[in-house]
């Protein structure tokens, strides 16, 4: 018995000195960033975090300090759709991130403001300024949006990632957390030896891909967006989607719109800043979509009831709605993106680099509208 337990001792040992080394070696390989930078989170495939939703969960302590931020929120339009490195040299006055998520409804936007806001416990922080993109598709319920087959249906991206290596539990009324978020810092340390296991694995899957297609993902290219366009299939097939994924009763989520008046209506009443951003999509799909006409009703009604609010400014782009301007029915292509972030870093220089007290409460600024010959940043 006594050289079992020896034996047991050793292994456990070699193993916990074998996960030391590979948590050393994931220091050389993705030094720990600074915590005062700007961050940007849709570069979480060149980091040890992979996905954009577990750099936003793991990754989001760089956001607690004590300087002004500007945070971007929304999903996959608003992630390609803004640039970070176009707006933060036009923005000295704020570190910009993009944590803008793949997918994401209004349900999932709410989840990350309140992420920021546990993990933020610098004493005397400046507001945050909270831009919330927003379109007809974000408006279904978690219920319809979240219902893939390998995950408990409504369970958002986030929550995934909450669960997966045991922040939270599962309880009846939604995760609870397990480790309080003034110690995410320490189980992110905790983790990195497996993370970085995961990124070697999650590489060795992308070289098999490369080799067997020619492509490292699925995914196309910024260079393939910026060419691409779309065939009249194509657009019979994309409102076919977001019929069946908004659930065929051609309105928007009341509760969906309820949650983001609720949201903002909170932040605005903590002292921080909001710009609402109306994110435009092609003519062909405005027009042919049974859902953008009541969108845009609900969404003008949400914004005046906010529009007296000194730290709250809505913004329109409706005139950049050029089809060929998108890569598909949502996606702005590259010299687009840069047209939509020059735009948000005018309204952003304005409204949360200056204490005006009479400032525009609506901005839809249209200067000439780009083209797919636009020039790039």
């Amino acid at each position: 018995m006594r050289y079992i337990l020896r034996q047991t001792a050793l292994t456990l040992a070699s193993f916990a000195c074998l996960y030391v080394l590979i948590g050393g070696l994931s220091f050389l390989v993705f030094p720990d960033p600074s915590q005062g930078g700007p961050r940007d989170f849709q570069a979480a495939e060149r980091t040890l975090f992979m996905t954009v939703p577990k750099y936003v969960f793991l990754g989001r302590s760089a956001l607690d300090n004590s300087d002004s931020k500007v945070l971007i929120i929304g999903a996959s339009n608003a992630a390609v759709g803004f640039f970070q490195r176009v707006i933060q040299p036009k923005l000295a006055c704020a570190k910009v991130s993009n944590l803008a998520m793949g997918g994401a409804n209004i349900s999932e936007v709410a989840q990350i403001i309140n992420l920021v806001h546990e993990t933020q416990s610098s004493p005397n922080p400046a507001p945050n300024t909270f831009v919330i993109g927003v379109w007809y598709g974000m408006f279904a319920d978690s219920d319809l949006r979240f219902a893939d087959p390998d995950r408990n249906r409504g369970d958002t991206d986030l929550d995934i990632e909450k669960y997966r290596y045991g922040f939270y539990r599962r309880t009846a009324n939604g995760p609870v957390a397990v480790l309080p978020s003034k110690w995410l810092d320490v189980g992110v340390m905790a983790l990195r030896p497996l993370l970085l296991v995961e990124k070697a694995a999650r590489e060795a899957r992308t070289g098999v891909n490369l080799l067997l297609t020619g492509r490292r993902s699925a995914q196309r290219t910024e260079t393939e967006r910026e060419v691409a366009v779309m065939s009249e299939q194509d657009k019979k097939k994309a409102l076919e989607y977001w019929q069946e994924n908004m659930g065929f009763n051609s309105a928007i989520s009341e509760t969906q719109l309820s949650l983001l008046k609720n949201t903002i209506a909170s932040l605005l009443d903590s002292g921080e800043r909001v710009v609402l951003v109306d994110l435009p999509i092609p003519a062909w799909h405005r027009d042919a979509s049974p859902y953008q006409l009541g969108y845009e009703q609900k969404l003008q009604e949400l914004s005046g009831q906010f529009k007296e609010r000194s730290n709250f400014i809505s913004m329109s782009m409706s005139d950049l709605d050029g089809d060929l301007d998108y890569s598909d029915e949502v996606h702005a292509k590259r010299h687009l993106a840069n047209v939509w972030s020059d735009r948000l870093a005018d309204v952003l220089s304005s409204f949360a680099c200056h204490e005006a007290t009479a400032k525009p409460h609506i901005s839809s600024r249209a200067t000439e509208p780009a083209t797919a010959a636009s020039s790039d940043h």
